[in-house]
């Protein structure tokens, strides 16, 4: 017998004919040989004799309950099909042991892969109608997802596909709504303010690093010149402090509540045109432009320092009744800042501030406080921010005579009225980075939105948690340790996004005074409303999801708004997880959950589903609301290649090729080269060969078989598995004992690599017995003559054959269960019976000695 891993021997010495017979197994063209399974009945077989029994599982405690983190719908790679194969290899092998293990398949919830899709093909727009968007990336999903589950089957996979729909119901969205509702009563939730990326076409917020793409363009530079109030009376009264804008931003100054200038700036007073004009030096260099036919430019005639303007206030050029004040700002606040590109922009020396809808302004806001105690820091920092349009795109009120205008037409209007009013100059394209809309290609603007996130900085969660021996007792050995120093590295989770796919936040807002609605009976209501499906939150108005006597408890008004959130797709992830786990489940009769992953990524997963799972325990024991009870990792390789296996591989080869090729060990070290699909391509041809060469042995023992049912006119094949030791013992004669103790042997080292989990290791020890040991056993057995050596040789070889078949099984299922209908009279599947046990054979001699000795001794007749 040979060790997993190593060479096989030349064995045939004194066997001429046999070493033929191996040189020409070892270059058979495989394919007539790979290409005569018949997957598609084994999985019809498979189905009509229900074998994978979900609803006995379901009914029953079982033994092992699979669990697994998020699995992508989009397309099927080759660190995916790793975990998935090394799971069902697991689930297989405990069913053959008569053993109870339930799998239903985890997908991830809301990919914005496929949202993504439907925005580059242009199924739907979210411009055009956002429920007709969400459903046709509802169907997109659908699709995805039942195309991994039929290329999942198609390799053999057990499992319970029925569960996947639930995530599509909308009874399980609603669950979710519940669950973001207890958390609002917890201590872990916090929202705070935040700039997003808005479309104005759209009307809807982007996903930074999702639905916007930074492009380059060309776009025109704009200077407003804003009338000095105070300051600078001795050059009279045409006096202006300019300030550049791009002109696709130009509407920002609407929303502008101070003039910011940096300290370290230097300032130029300029002539031009009868008027004098105040640049910044950095601003003055940008719109002077030698290169063009421009006759004159502002001539500077002194320089200012920024202290110069302390007390001094500029006249909005729109607004003529509203001052705005200077504040300088200190050159500290250059450390706060970590944007490149905001830096730069400070450097100018001029910034307008908007906190609302100017990413730099935002900063600056969000840091004076901590640096600054003046008056106008104060004021600075304590202006809410507050958005001057509204979710369908108006100017609100606060834009004084903007109000009721599309902001999409805002920027021809501004531009005209500040011409006429003589507050603009025009100056030379500059390159500049911009965010477009991946729905519509239009450009992005700043928006304050609300961001929701779960935070235990701000609590002692993760301390209580990680230092509490009861919580993680019924943890492995292997883990408890790892999981409990995992704790630590805890962080706050974002929960919203502001994306257009997803399961909606039921968050309304007051329309006078911005605060949200937290009476539990109102939002009770609202999620009774919506129980049927996210979709109603779209389709009802505002009036229809609220109670009729709904006021706000802040202010009274009887005006509220639906807010644009969305539940981060990971958070989403969790939640799910969190609803399908042990979380609500007592520790007593709590079965054991089993996990192959990469260590790293399933722990900061158990991490963050224990945080969750604590937070939510309400009335419940901290130590009884692990997500996990009984747990045991497996861990697998790190994502090192996530090659996707393309449709052709499918076709090409078997599935069973594809299974091992999931679980060799040393693929993670293997160098990827450029074309990583033709290099998998090549790996897979190897095993394509070994899997031809181990199917052509097996069809040469079903003939054998064959055979010697024939010679011994039985018309039932016998095997040793319903028969005491002693008497097959007297039925065996000596080489054929001998052929079980060496397989007993064989199939103890099988399941020691089982216990370490080491399945391809399991393969190899299997495929080198095969490609040897029964190789010889299949010609030593044909030749026998005599017919109690027949019988002999039957009863020992059946078992032997049916006991391999059955470790085969769950690491080539297809192969395994091929052969097995061949040689079985009855309809059934090889998974459907128990794994048979081979008699213990008491030999007083060494078994493999004796057997080499035998191979050596035999010489076959020619």
């Amino acid at each position: 017998m040979k060790k997993a891993n190593s060479s096989p021997k030349d064995t045939t010495v004194k066997r001429s004919s046999t070493k033929s017979k191996k040189k020409k197994l070892n270059s058979v063209q495989t394919e007539d040989v790979l290409h005569s399974s018949h997957e598609a009945e084994i999985l019809k077989l498979w189905t009509t004799q229900n074998v994978y029994k979900v609803e006995e599982k379901n009914a029953v405690s079982p033994t092992y309950v699979i669990r697994e983190m998020p699995t992508p719908v989009d397309a099927l790679s080759l660190d995916t099909l790793r975990r998935k194969i090394y799971q069902d290899i697991f689930l297989k092998c405990e069913m053959l042991r008569g053993r109870s293990v339930v799998y239903s398949p985890f997908w991830e919830t809301f990919p914005f892969s496929v949202e993504a899709t439907v925005i580059k093909e242009k199924m739907a727009t979210v411009s055009g109608n956002i429920i007709n968007f969400r459903k046709q990336c509802r169907q997109l999903y659908s699709e995805q997802l039942k195309t991994q589950e039929q290329k999942l089957q198609k390799l053999g996979i057990f499992a319970d596909w029925t569960s996947a729909e639930k995530t599509l119901e909308a009874r399980h969205e609603t669950k979710l709504f519940s669950y973001f509702d207890r958390l609002r009563d917890t201590k872990f939730l916090r929202d705070e303010l935040k700039l997003s990326h808005w479309c104005p076409k759209c009307a809807s917020p982007l996903e930074t690093g999702k639905t916007v793409t930074p492009v380059s363009n060309s776009v025109l530079d704009t200077y407003v010149k804003f009338p000095l109030n105070s300051g600078f009376e001795e050059f009279g009264k045409d006096v202006f402090f300019v300030a550049r804008f791009p002109l696709s931003q130009l509407w920002r100054i609407a929303g502008m509540i101070a003039m910011g200038i940096f300290e370290n700036a230097t300032f130029l007073l300029t002539e031009f045109e009868n008027q004098y004009l105040i640049f910044s030096e950095q601003q003055l260099k940008k719109f002077v432009d030698p290169n063009t036919k421009r006759k004159k430019y502002p001539v500077p005639i002194g320089k200012l320092k920024a202290t110069q303007f302390n007390n001094c206030t500029v006249s909005h050029p729109l607004f003529s009744l509203t001052d705005l004040p200077f504040y300088l700002l200190p050159e500290k606040i250059v450390g706060t800042i970590s944007d490149s590109s905001q830096k730069k922009e400070l450097m100018e020396g001029i910034i307008p501030l908007n906190p609302a809808h100017h990413l730099l302004s935002y900063s600056i806001s969000n840091v004076l406080a901590s640096i600054d105690n003046s008056a106008k820091a104060k004021f600075i920092s304590s202006t809410p921010t507050t958005p001057i349009f509204d979710e369908t795109g108006r100017f609100t009120e606060d834009a004084d005579a903007l109000c009721g205008l599309k902001l999409s037409n805002a920027i021809q209007l501004i531009t005209d009225e500040l011409e006429n009013r003589g507050g603009l100059i025009k100056g030379r394209k500059h390159k500049i980075k911009q965010l477009e809309c991946q729905h519509c290609n239009g450009l992005s603007v700043s928006r304050p939105y609300r961001h929701w996130v779960f935070s235990i900085t701000s609590s002692n969660i993760q301390e209580d948690v990680s230092n509490l021996p009861e919580y993680w007792a019924h943890y492995d050995d292997e883990i408890r340790g790892d999981i409990q120093s995992e704790m630590m590295n805890a962080s706050d989770m974002p929960i919203s996004s502001q994306r257009q796919w997803g399961i909606p936040l039921p968050i309304l807002m007051c329309d006078s005074c911005n605060n949200i609605i937290t009476d539990k009976k109102t939002l009770r209501a609202v999620r009774s409303s919506i129980r049927r499906g996210s979709e109603h939150w779209f389709r009802l108005s505002v009036e229809e999801l609220l109670p009729a006597d709904t006021v706000c408890i802040h202010c009274h008004s009887k005006d509220f708004r639906k807010e644009a959130t969305y539940i981060e797709s990971h958070f989403a992830n969790l939640l799910q997880a969190l609803d399908t786990s042990d979380f609500k489940k007592p520790i007593i009769g709590s079965c054991t959950n089993v996990t192959f992953a990469p260590r790293a990524a399933f722990l900061k997963w158990l991490r963050e589903l224990s945080v969750l799972s604590a937070s939510l325990q309400l009335s419940r024991p901290t130590k009884e609301s692990q997500p996990f009870k009984f747990l045991k990792l497996n861990s697998i390789a790190e994502e090192v290649w996530d090659t996707v296996i393309e449709e052709n591989l499918y076709k090409k080869y078997p599935a069973d090729v594809l299974r091992l090729i999931s679980i060799v060990p040393d693929l993670h070290q293997v160098q990827l080269k450029e074309d990583d699909t033709k290099q998998l391509e090549e790996l897979i041809e190897v095993y394509n060969q070994k899997y031809g060469q181990l199917k052509e042995v097996l069809n040469q023992a079903v003939q054998l078989l064959s055979d010697l049912q024939n010679r011994t006119n039985s018309n039932k094949r016998m095997t040793t598995s319903n028969k005491p030791d002693a008497n097959v013992c007297e039925i065996l004669l000596k080489h054929d004992a001998l052929a079980i103790s060496l397989t007993n042997q064989l199939l103890s080292s099988v399941e020691a690599a089982y216990t370490e989990r080491d399945f391809y290791g399991m393969w190899q020890l299997l495929l080198d017995f095969c490609r040897t040991d029964l190789q010889f056993y299949i010609e030593f057995c044909a030749a026998k003559k005599v017919a109690k050596g027949v019988v002999s040789a039957q009863l020992a070889f059946s078992s032997i054959f049916t006991a391999i078949l059955q470790y085969l099984a769950p690491i080539t299922p297809f192969l395994a269960e091929e052969i097995f209908v061949q040689t079985n009279s009855a309809f059934t599947s090889i998974f459907q019976s128990k794994r048979s046990q081979l008699p213990k054979i008491s030999q007083q001699f060494d078994t493999k000695v004796e057997w080499e000795s035998l191979k050596n001794s035999y010489q076959p007749k020619t």
